[in-house]
């Protein structure tokens, strides 16, 4: 694939999103296609159910967005989402070569990777994989953490920190699989909350204390950030969804449910609602029976009160209090849109919530602007600052890397 074209696929449990960018000569991303098709139930819950399902839903998002770009893809950055994706920290130490005797030696690259593999050396489930490891900093002589590698710093010894993600390998296996059924080839897998994060978070927010929560149609992706680095990540098993079916606990199908999510829905004011009568079919389309507006946002309220009961459970078990948040919770996904959702989240997490749209990048479209298309938005932008990060070391680092594998080895042996 041309190197000055990115390309983000989002396999969700409601549709598939492919959006696909071109960076200019100054390294600015305009997306130039987007696309999106319906799973029909091939993913459930965020894990591949029905290969051929999944394959054939991302072969039309994929061709949509190509066919609204100049471009034909080959490669593809995946995203991930499931309750199996989790997260944790890791801290590996190594002594830097010196100069000599009496002179410390420089950081280089080598010895940033050996950090890197060090706090990496755990023991994982046999049917666990790392997926991504997220750099959060370094530390040389016991000085303070730093978030940038430290190249060309004199030091004794370095430390990293990172936070890594797993994922079960059968399901990356299944997810590399749908990709390549569509045609495409996998250019990197990144955790869905990872993705999100990036493109509708700022730096500011990041820095700060903030969390991303992407309300997708089965999951609720989670990331916290704090000292601008990836702190906390997870995947809670509900989303939207879980207010249709109850929605559809007073006998409707799921479109008439998700036509009141979107005509009639506002959370926020159920108290305030004038019992206004709405008409709505039946199974089947056989029958009418009348609902009120009162009853249906009541609904509503208690079913989205538990996925942000949820939400605010997953913070307190992972020792996040409120004062770590003062940037509050920003919502994206499909989801993030009920009326009246980031008013009542406010009062029962207790933190100003609102909703992001993807940023970062040129938009084309009002259409990707929305927050159901930032994990896609985000996948494009973390592939073009990827292989931007590749580029930078290739050229500051000058010996050549299989004299790079043999050094390395050579100081592991010692």
């Amino acid at each position: 694939m041309n190197p000055d074209i990115y390309a983000g696929v989002d396999v969700g449990s409601k549709n598939v999103i492919c959006v696909i960018a071109e960076a200019d000569e100054e390294g600015i991303l305009h997306i130039t296609g987007a696309g999106q098709s319906p799973t029909s139930g091939s993913v459930i819950e965020g894990v591949i159910v029905d290969l051929q399902g999944a394959a054939e839903a991302a072969s039309q998002a994929i061709e949509e967005a190509e066919s609204l770009s100049s471009w034909k893809i080959t490669d593809t950055a995946v995203s991930i989402s499931g309750s199996h994706v989790r997260g944790f920290p890791g801290r590996g130490t190594v002594n830097v070569e010196r100069e000599d005797e009496f002179v410390s030696g420089k950081v280089t690259w080598m010895d940033i990777e050996d950090a890197t593999e060090t706090a990496q050396l755990i023991k994982l489930p046999r049917e666990s994989m790392i997926l991504r490891t997220e750099k959060c900093g370094y530390t040389i002589d016991g000085s303070s953490r730093l978030i940038r590698p430290p190249i060309g710093l004199r030091a004794e010894r370095l430390t990293a920190d990172i936070y890594m993600v797993t994922a079960d390998r059968t399901a990356v296996l299944n997810l590399e699989q749908v990709i390549r059924d569509s045609g495409k080839n996998v250019s990197g897998i990144y955790p869905a909350a990872s993705a999100s994060a990036r493109s509708v978070l700022t730096p500011d927010e990041m820095e700060i204390g903030v969390v991303l929560a992407d309300i997708g149609a089965d999951t609720t992706d989670i990331a916290v950030f704090h000292s601008g680095v990836l702190a906390h990540l997870s995947v809670i098993p509900c989303g939207g969804e879980s207010i249709t079916r109850a929605l559809q606990q007073i006998r409707i199908p799921g479109y008439e449910a998700e036509r009141l999510k979107r005509e009639y829905i506002d959370i926020s004011s159920r108290s305030k609602t004038q019992d206004k009568e709405i008409t709505v079919s039946t199974f089947g389309g056989r029958s009418t029976i009348p609902i009120t507006d009162e009853a249906v946002n009541e609904i509503a309220y208690r079913s989205a009160g538990n996925i942000l009961g949820d939400i605010l459970c997953e913070l307190k078990q992972a020792g996040i209090q409120e004062s770590d948040l003062p940037a509050g919770i920003v919502l994206s996904g499909g989801t993030s849109y009920l009326r009246g959702l980031t008013s009542v989240a406010s009062r029962i997490i207790g933190i100003p919530v609102e909703v992001g749209r993807p940023g970062g990048i040129d938009m084309s479209s009002s259409l990707i602007e929305s927050a159901e298309f930032a994990n896609a938005v985000g996948l494009v932008l973390l592939s073009h600052e990827e292989e931007s990060e590749l580029e930078e070391r290739k050229v500051s680092n000058p010996l050549n890397k299989a004299v790079l594998q043999i050094k390395g080895l050579i100081r592991k042996l010692i």
